[in-house]
């Protein structure tokens, strides 16, 4: 092989490389986004079991606690990270089923404020018969928790989660995605 056909290889190969370059460089960005809303998702998916978990325990028990409290998650236990639903919050204490418990409109996009970047919401539901306690059929309004045993519990956690890099900023509308949790109990009060 002659020296310029050597030379010609090697602007070939430059030329390879700056052409999939960005598109690696994006790929692993986008990769770096989805583990960290993955690992967001499941601090959500803990704090919402916890918080039913803690709402089957008793009627007077604090299911906002519950969930705020949550030992593996990330989030901080603030009234600055849980807005409305904070502790020492109105909506925040939901110890007893008199008040409102968790956000009333369930935890929509509309009702994060400023710098909030986690809401959870309650509501009753009825559960499915024939054995499949996981299941709600129909639902109450959000923001209650059920007076006595024989009802199901829905709590809900969404995590506000601002895409960090540009490649999923501009797939998703607003950059941010919310990220949804879900978990069902049967209340047993003893």
């Amino acid at each position: 092989m002659t020296r310029a056909a050597r030379q010609r290889q090697k602007g070939q190969a430059l030329v390879e490389f700056c052409l999939l370059a960005p598109a690696l460089l994006i790929f692993v960005l986008l990769t770096v986004d989805v583990g960290r809303a993955f690992w967001e998702s499941i601090d959500a998916a803990g704090a919402a079991r916890a918080g039913v978990r803690m709402g089957i325990i008793s009627d007077t028990s604090d299911i906002g606690g519950a969930v705020r409290d949550e030992p593996n998650t990330g989030i901080p236990n603030t009234t600055a990270a849980w807005g409305a639903v904070g502790p020492g919050t109105t909506w925040g204490t939901c110890a007893t089923s008199s008040g409102t418990c968790g956000d009333p409109s369930g935890c929509a996009s509309t009702s994060f404020s400023g710098g909030q970047i986690a809401c959870f919401a309650v509501r009753t539901c009825n559960l499915s018969s024939g054995g499949d306690l996981g299941s709600c059929t129909g639902y109450g309004a959000w923001g209650v928790r059920p007076v006595y045993g024989g009802h199901g519990l829905q709590v809900v956690v969404v995590i506000k989660f601002p895409a960090v890099t540009p490649a999923l900023s501009r797939l998703v509308s607003g950059g941010t995605l919310y990220l949804t949790q879900s978990a069902v109990g049967d209340e047993l009060y003893f």
